[in-house]
């Protein structure tokens, strides 16, 4: 007559416990007291510590959210702020007229040559060379191990659209690889699709921030001679087991771009230990001559001059205005980094408190110490009709949402199949579905995260209204 009861024993229940079990059986044996009876009284919340009976099996449901009272006036528009000792350098460098990094006298009074030494430190590099962009730098780094005209680059299948451009700007062709759940790259499609189209180098995107498991696609590159690139635009500051990602590879590209960690409108570069890639990536940067002498991060003078003779200039140089105002965003990234984790473990916190049901933000690997700078998550057990729904209502409070599978998406495969080759990925395509992307401004406060949480928790809510 108790299904929910099927399979307690008395040896499995503290005697206070057992009493009160006893107690409650008796009265359920009227139909006046059943109804009620076995979800109303919940033994776990006993103060007896022993093992546990739970008699409420129906799902509890969330708690809603009041309708805001206006919309949400945050701009997600603007990107992070420059210090004012930025500012202040920034200026100085245009003061004098140097903004060009050889046309400094010295390593020493070259804010790019500093810059370089503060961010190879930072993600515990041996060699830093600053570009204008990351893109440039992941074309650098592709065709400093190797890349160039018909070789088979593969690369994830959800990326950003630069990454792709990049291997087709040294007319080599991209090799795409399935994603997984958490919108990382899926090691066994990468170790299938390595085989079968014998491509000998990976660049792997970290794509916002979600890392993939590094040890494994370090023991699939080593086992099948791919040389890995690592793609952290996204992932400045994130670290896998301690270690910060571009650690992995034979070398790593990063962004300054206004839309990442570090903000300096556009930059990049190419870090690595290897010192023949360093100097083949300083004089494909724009290095000419003997310029390289004014790079305080090098490998001797005979590996320069050997690159010197053998690398084009592609002319993709990091500006001394860039880095000037660089430094000291460097300087303060551990307490912003906190600041920003700290608070989207609050958005996710109102999030799955109150529509976790539908929406799934993925539990990156425990191994990664991530960096809450953007927001993402899928929904689930939704009609197309409360997808569409919850994206307007949520734009019509002020938030609006991203979502990655849109036809104009730079991130969505389907729209770089003109000049990047077709490539059916239909596990992609469905976790891409319904994912959406939202940047995680630094200037908001908590209270404005709060609103921001709860508007999209509000969204979703109305929207499954809808029939």
């Amino acid at each position: 007559r108790f299904p929910e009861l099927q399979g307690i024993t008395c040896d499995m229940v503290r005697p206070c416990n057992l009493l009160v079990l006893g107690c409650l059986l008796a009265l359920a044996c009227t139909d006046a007291f059943m109804p009620t009876m076995l979800y109303s009284v919940k033994p776990r919340h006993s103060r007896c510590v022993g093992p546990r009976m739970v008699l409420d099996t129906r799902p509890v449901a969330a708690p809603s959210v009041a309708k805001p009272s206006e919309p949400f006036r945050g701009d997600f528009s603007k990107p992070g702020v420059i210090p004012e000792e930025g500012i202040a350098a920034a200026v100085e460098v245009m003061r004098s007229g140097r903004l060009f990094r050889y046309s400094t006298t010295s390593p020493e009074e070259s804010h790019v040559a500093q810059v370089e030494e503060q961010f190879a430190e930072l993600v515990q590099s041996k060699y830093a060379v600053g570009t204008n962009s990351c893109g440039s730098a992941i074309m650098i780094a592709l065709k400093a191990v190797g890349a160039g005209p018909g070789v088979k680059v593969l690369t994830n299948g959800f990326t950003f659209t630069a990454v792709p451009s990049a291997i087709v700007r040294l007319n080599a062709e991209p090799v795409l690889v399935e994603t997984e759940d958490g919108w990382t790259m899926d090691v066994d499609d990468l170790e299938r699709v390595a085989e079968e189209s014998g491509a000998k180098i990976l660049c792997l995107s970290h794509m916002r921030g979600k890392v993939s498991d590094m040890d494994r696609i370090a023991e699939v590159c080593k086992k099948m001679g791919i040389t890995l690139v690592e793609d952290c635009a996204h992932s400045t500051g994130v670290l896998w087991n301690g270690v910060p990602t571009g650690r992995h590879g034979k070398v790593a590209c990063y962004s300054t771009q206004s839309a990442k960690v570090i903000n300096t409108g556009e930059g990049g570069f190419v870090c690595t230990d290897d010192d023949e890639i360093c100097a083949n990536a300083i004089f494909l940067s724009g290095a000419y001559e003997r310029t390289y002498k004014k790079h305080s991060l090098r490998p001797s003078d005979d590996i320069m001059e050997r690159a010197m003779k053998a690398m084009p200039n592609l002319s993709c140089r990091m500006s001394e205005v860039t880095a000037a105002m660089m430094r000291p965003i460097i300087q303060q990234l551990p307490e912003t980094i906190a600041n920003w984790n700290r608070r989207y473990d609050m958005v996710v916190e109102i999030l799955e408190k109150h529509v976790g049901e539908h929406l799934v933000i993925p539990k990156q690997d425990p191994r990664v110490e991530m960096v809450g700078d953007s927001l993402n998550f899928y929904l689930r057990d939704v009609k197309p009709e409360q997808a569409g729904a919850f994206m307007d209502k949520s734009a019509a409070l002020g938030v609006p949402l991203q979502l990655f599978s849109s036809d104009i998406n730079a991130r969505y495969h389907h729209n770089w199949r003109e000049w990047a080759g077709s490539h059916e990925l239909p596990v992609t395509d469905d976790i891409l579905r319904y994912s959406y992307d939202i940047k995680m401004p630094s200037h908001f406060s908590d209270e404005e995260y709060v609103q921001m949480a709860n508007v999209i928790a509000y969204s979703l809510q109305e929207a499954l209204k809808v029939k």
